[in-house]
């Protein structure tokens, strides 16, 4: 408890809320990392790293207060961090790796004596306990590998609820295991014990209040508790039942002085004022230097006890912003912090079915700012946050949990989002990659729109496929598709089995629209598109798609409507070709690849197209490509034609050869005007007669 210290009233700005973190001295800085009430924090020694408890989520921070990761409190967490259960276990907490990994084969331990066994269970990094009516096993895990011990000789001391007095076991009621009389030898992390805020030990207190601004007079149980107490309570008393009446104090903003080391941080604080002394009741010190030596100080807000309680949610009003988790840092160790309307500064937002109680993740990667430049660090948030749980009656208000996410202001490259809709599913994991120089224009075009910066990533179905979803790119109502953008599950997500199949024949009708009518054209360029860069399928379907643009481009020269075919074959080139390209191990596939190059010739120079006959050339044609194994004796005819115009008579000679040996005959070249120049030539006129 603490006295007002008399003196000047101090300044306004001196004294920042907590929430606006601005809280400093000169070379410390406190700052806010998480809103919502903190259950348990955590120190890995190993990787500097802390792990926080809040709202059903672990947050896994740097040294510095720096957002890493966040996972969903999994089912059969145990106090180790570790999840094992009898059919998979994961290690989330050390490894960063989500996945629900097998256990190696089960090892025999029952032959082991009493020392033996120790020793074996001291061997690993891991341990923890499992039993049921008719058996036992240890569950160990090391070097990145987990496998069980068939421990039934000792079934009777296998403990599945050993309770720690800790600060986290009645709140979190993970699994805690143990077995008589073995104590493990090493510890993954340690549970970091919250102290009171305001005592620092041997009557040393660590804040100080030197002015109080008064703000509400809280009335315990409400006024009509206060009427009880003043009456019935009263006469109790007087009849000697104990018990306390129940009180009325102010509450306000504490002008507060933070020690820490030798520095003094200052900020306001929403505290009572009770018998002229100042407590902190709902604030907490977290101190890891114990387990991370040097590391920094931590501390909480929380909700006050009872918020169901007559009056406390008309005080919740006065501190709700400030309840969450606070870094106490060197101040420039990590860059100031961003507003979120600085220019260029943007947020993803993910759109589509209920997640219900998980929400939407992904790990940002962003593109260098300048070639030869290193691109910033990934980044961890949130795309969408869990639904909102329900207030039910007679219980308090439910503070929402965030993390105050990192302000993105750098152009990504990629994303990575994870979701999962209940806790018997792995998380599905789906890879996105941008075009680095259409995200580039599209984000400067967008930039000082009305509204928010916002990357939209649209999945109408959680398990369908790739095939329709999509990524824009939008401020107010501005918008600006990014059709480049390639998707794909990974980490081998089962998608279901028809998913393939109803995608190419999605492609198939697509096909069958634009040759009925032009205008249907867009719809196929935009599925195949998908498909092309769908990256975990591409191989699977290269060989559909080209087959596909291989009829159009047909169909589009038989009309003599070369305009859609320049725009199918630029397309193609654009947006397929290049995801597709080093998947041409099908003898089709090569095939229709050589009729897309042929077709597009035959009209590419006739419409003065000389740029898209040469980026045929230079791509579908390249500098490997082989006359003499060629089996399309159109495509060998087509590139005559376009030597022929363009000069290289020993490149016309040599593919004329091969159009005729192919089936091609003299009187179709003696026809063509494209060999106009060479009526006369001898060589020409000799490699057109040639026999076959």
């Amino acid at each position: 408890m603490l006295s007002c210290a008399a003196g000047a009233k101090p300044s306004p700005q001196e004294y920042p809320r907590l929430s606006e973190n601005l809280a400093a001295s000169p070379s410390l800085e406190a700052r806010k990392v998480l809103h919502g009430e903190v259950e348990g924090l955590f120190a890995l020694p190993r990787t500097q790293q802390l792990v926080a408890v809040a709202g059903g989520y672990l947050w896994k921070f740097n040294a510095q207060g720096e957002l890493q990761d966040t996972l969903r409190v999994p089912s059969g967490i145990h106090t180790s961090g570790i999840v094992f259960t009898p059919h998979y276990y994961s290690d989330w907490v050390y490894s960063g790796d989500r996945r629900r990994k097998p256990y190696a084969p089960t090892v025999e331990g029952n032959r082991l004596s009493q020392a033996e066994l120790f020793a074996e269970l001291d061997r690993a990094e891991h341990v923890e306990f499992g039993r049921n009516d008719t058996s036992a096993w240890a569950y160990l895990l090391s070097g990145g590998k987990a496998w069980i011990l068939d421990i039934t000789r000792q079934r009777d001391k296998v403990d599945t609820y050993c309770r720690q007095r800790t600060h986290s076991a009645e709140k979190l009621g993970w699994d805690a295991t143990c077995l008589g009389g073995y104590h493990p030898a090493r510890k993954g992390w340690t549970e970091i014990e919250p102290e009171d805020f305001d005592n620092a030990g041997q009557g040393i207190s660590r804040v100080k209040v030197v002015d109080f601004d008064r703000r509400r007079l809280h009335l315990e149980e409400g006024l009509s508790g206060q009427l009880l107490g003043a009456t019935v309570g009263v006469a109790l008393k007087a009849l000697g039942v104990p018990g306390n009446l129940p009180s009325r104090y102010w509450f306000g903003d504490a002008h507060t002085q933070l020690r820490v080391g030798r520095e003094v941080l200052k900020f306001k604080a929403f505290i009572p004022k009770e018998d002229g002394q100042f407590r902190f009741p709902n604030m907490a010190w977290w101190d890891p230097s114990p387990v991370l030596p040097g590391a920094n100080p931590w501390f909480t807000v929380h909700p006050r006890s009872y918020l169901h309680h007559p009056g406390e949610e008309a005080l919740l009003r006065h501190y709700e912003k400030d309840i969450g988790l606070y870094v106490v840092r060197p101040r420039g160790s990590v860059p100031g912090q961003a507003t979120g309307r600085e220019p260029g500064a943007w947020r993803p937002v993910f759109t589509g079915p209920s997640t219900h109680s998980y929400a939407v993740s992904a790990n940002v990667e962003f593109a260098a700012a300048r070639p030869g430049e290193a691109a910033a660090p990934a980044a961890h948030t949130w795309l969408r946050s869990p639904d909102e749980r329900k207030r039910h009656a007679g219980m308090g208000p439910q503070i929402p949990v965030q993390a105050l996410w990192p302000v993105l202001q750098t152009v990504p490259s990629a994303l990575t989002l994870h979701w999962r809709t209940s806790s018997e599913e792995e998380d599905t994991q789906l890879r996105i990659e941008l075009p680095a120089s259409e995200t580039r224009a599209a984000f400067e075009r967008l930039q000082g729109g009305k509204g928010p910066l916002e990357l939209v990533v649209q999945v109408p179905d959680l398990e369908g496929p790739t095939l329709g979803m999509s990524v824009l790119l939008r401020s107010g109502s501005l918008q600006q598709a990014l059709p480049g953008a390639r998707m794909a599950y990974v980490d081998n997500t089962a998608r279901p089995a028809s998913a393939r199949k109803a995608s190419v024949q999605a492609l198939r009708d697509a096909n069958a629209a634009a040759q009925r009518s032009p205008g249907a054209l867009p719809a196929f360029l935009q599925i195949a598109q998908d498909l092309a860069q769908d990256l975990q399928r591409v191989q699977g379907d290269a060989s559909d798609i080209t087959h596909a643009y291989a009829q159009l481009i047909n169909h589009f020269n038989g009309r003599e409507d070369f305009a859609a075919s320049s725009r199918l074959v630029r397309h193609y080139l654009a947006q397929v070709y290049p995801s597709m390209g080093k998947y041409q191990r099908d003898d089709k596939q090569v095939y229709n690849v050589g009729v897309i190059a042929s077709q597009t010739l035959a009209f590419a120079m006739r419409t003065n197209e000389r740029d898209l006959a040469e980026a045929v050339m230079a791509t579908l044609i390249g500098p490997g490509f082989d006359p003499a194994v060629q089996t399309n004796g159109t495509l060998m005819y087509n590139l005559s034609c376009y030597y022929a115009l363009t000069g290289d008579k020993a490149r016309m000679l040599e593919a004329i050869a091969n159009a005729r040996r192919l089936g091609k005959q003299p009187a179709q070249f003696l026809r063509d005007t494209d060999f106009d120049r060479y009526r006369q030539d001898a060589e020409f006129l000799q490699a057109v007669n040639a026999p076959t």
